[in-house]
Order: structure tokens, then sequence, then C-alpha cells
């Protein structure tokens, strides 16, 4: 009896052992998320107009995305242009006022219920910005004041 036990036990074993492997080469099914990127540089556009406004920060009790924004006046009306937080401030912070031309190139989002265009390359005064990398994240060379500029004309 105490073989038939063994045996038993043995081959309940062996059973499971085979069963588990079979199991997992048969789910070859992915379960990762997809990613779905914030920033899309396939999304980007071009849009060129008129400063009408420089705001540093945004006004308290808005719901404005955090970071600086231009206010620009496009062919197609105004546009919330978002400049992340360190184009303004800084060491070395771009200086751009009202009435000046510019071109942008970056992504239109909705981002708390409002249309905010995500700037990504600036170009004012014939000198072109880099203000975010690809996936849309403030450049390190803006956080340190040293503005990616010197391109005239650029690829903008």
């Amino acid at each position: 009896m105490k073989w038939r036990s063994g045996v038993l036990l043995a081959l309940a074993f062996a059973l499971c052992v085979s069963v588990v492997p079979l199991h997992a080469q048969t789910s070859n099914v992915s379960t990762k998320p997809v990613a779905h990127p914030w920033y899309d540089m396939s999304q980007e556009v071009r849009l060129s107009g008129t400063v009408s406004a420089v705001e540093k920060t945004p006004a308290r009790g808005t719901e404005a995305i955090m970071g600086s924004h231009l206010i620009v006046e496009t062919s197609a009306g105004k546009v919330d242009a978002s400049l992340g937080n360190y184009a303004l401030k800084g060491k070395s912070p771009l200086s751009l006022s009202s009435g000046q031309q510019v071109q942008m190139l970056g992504v239109m989002k909705t981002i708390k219920g409002q249309q905010v265009f995500v700037a990504r390359v600036l170009q004012v005064n014939g000198h072109q910005y880099t203000i975010r990398n690809e996936h849309g994240f403030a450049t390190a060379a803006m956080a340190h004041g040293k503005t990616s500029s010197g391109t005239k004309g650029g690829t903008l």
C-alpha cells in the first residue's frame, strides 16, 4: 500500500509539473497596457501669429495648466500656447512681448477642458528655441538657462 501512495504522489506531481508549462505556452497574448503618448510628434502643426499677451504664471484660481503661456493671434483666432515652466524663467529667459511675430511647432491638446497649443519649438526674431523634447517635456537646456538658439530661419 505504501508503494501505491508513493506512485500516486509521483504521478500527481508529474501531472502538475507538465500542466503548468502547457498553460504558460498557450497564453501568448500580451497583457501590457498600450501606452498613449502625451505628446505625439506625428500630430505636430506649425502656427504663426502675433503675440497678444505673455503670461509668465497662470492667474490664481484659473483652470489653466501650469507654466508660462503666450496668447497668440493667428489667422484662425486666438491660441493659448503653453511654453512650460522654464521658457520665461531662469537664468536666461526668452524675451517675448505683445506685438511680436512668432512661429510655433507643437501639438494642440485639450487639457482641463481647454484647448491648449503645447509648443515644442518657438521661432522669434529669427532665432529658433527648442523648449520641449520630442516627448513634450521641458528640455534640460531651458531649465538651466541655455536656450538652443542661433539657427536663423531654422526648420520651423
